[in-house]
């Protein structure tokens, strides 16, 4: 009985230090910003597709859309191309899907937002 608890403590100790160390995520990515290629008007609360210049990725690349609001009126959430392709092969965004939070106009060559583009295996 007493090896038993013994190894039991042995197995708490083990996962207790572990809980207290350091655990380093590293994540390098290139950072592209996304300018419109129209003028739009656009109304507080509207979820509306723009059209951006175009920005070509290479395959195996993943985006990660800034969550920091680069436009006075929202913030643009995603990306996208009139036929999407698979993450395999080399893509080219037409598009960016932008919500706002106020009313005015997006003006073509404004900056709407930013993504990091990382490149995955």
């Amino acid at each position: 009985m007493f090896r038993i608890t013994g190894k039991i403590k042995e197995i708490e100790e083990k996962i207790e230090s572990k809980k207290q160390g350091e655990t380093k995520l590293e994540i390098v990515g290139q950072k592209v910003p996304v300018f419109a290629a129209e003028t739009v008007e656009i109304k507080a609360g509207e979820i509306k597709p723009i059209n951006i210049s175009k920005i070509c990725l290479p395959k195996k690349t993943v985006l990660m859309p800034s969550a920091y609001i680069q436009h006075k009126l929202g913030n643009m959430v995603s990306l996208g191309e009139e036929t999407p392709v698979p993450f395999e092969h080399e893509r080219c965004l037409e598009y960016a899907i932008f919500v706002a939070v106020k009313e005015g106009t997006i003006k073509e060559g404004e900056l709407i937002g930013t993504i990091v583009v990382l490149h995955a295996e």
